[in-house]
């Protein structure tokens, strides 16, 4: 077995193991069982623990940071609302798919120590911009409405996790991957009211901009009985 074969092996069988018990519930004796290796082939590719979880959250990372394409809006381009289909349609198609690195990232990454916590901080900081500017974009075609762009982006990738996480659960049947980017943007996009029943809400505040390209509420005077 090649190097880079042999090392793609250990990290996923420390997957299942951190997946299954968590990080600190895993020893490196629990990595090397279930890869079946001697203990001086674990250390060949790496240190200790920590460095092999490392390794398995650079894989995540990068796995979703691949599937994230920027809007294009060239002649040539597909409509930005199908580029924005198709960049859900990679990433829970990537998540669903490496269930167990899902459960790592979602359930098992956060709290673990300071520094793990800036790493996903980072990245998911980096999500977030990435949605800011697909929002952006969209506000410039008439398509997005006025909005606070990180507050909403920030939504978008919660719910998106929430829903990741239900769907990489044990209990919970997984509908069909295009049944879960459609719902997906279709909340993102009409919310969950009927199309007659938003002709009939309040419109909302207006909103300024702020410095940064940011929309805030105005803030309406206080009404005065009498």
């Amino acid at each position: 077995m090649l190097r880079e074969e042999r090392r793609e092996q250990v990290l996923r069988s420390a997957i299942e193991v951190f997946a299954q018990k968590g990080y600190h519930a895993t020893s490196v004796g629990d990595i090397i069982k279930r890869a079946a290796i001697a203990r001086g082939t674990f250390y060949l590719y790496f240190e200790n623990k920590r460095q092999i979880f490392e390794a398995i959250l650079d894989m995540a990372l990068r796995g979703l940071v691949s599937r994230l394409y920027r809007i294009e809006l060239t002649p040539q381009s597909p409509p930005p609302l199908e580029q924005l289909r198709a960049n859900v349609g990679r990433i829970i198609a990537f998540l669903l798919s490496e269930r167990e690195l899902t459960q790592i990232l979602l359930r098992h990454a956060e709290g673990l120590d300071a520094e793990f916590d800036r790493r996903l901080s980072e990245f998911y900081e980096t999500i977030v911009e990435l949605i800011v500017g697909a929002l952006r974009t969209g506000q410039a075609m008439g398509l997005v409405r006025p909005c606070h762009l990180h507050l909403v982006a920030s939504c978008i990738l919660g719910s998106i996790k929430e829903v990741v996480a239900r769907l990489t659960s044990e209990e919970e049947e997984v509908p069909d991957i295009d049944v879960v980017v459609d719902e997906i943007v279709n909340f993102g996009q009409r919310g969950i009211l009927c199309g007659d029943v938003l002709g009939l809400l309040e419109p909302p505040r207006p909103l300024q901009a702020d410095g940064n390209g940011e929309r805030r509420r105005t803030v309406r005077p206080p009404r005065h009985e009498g």
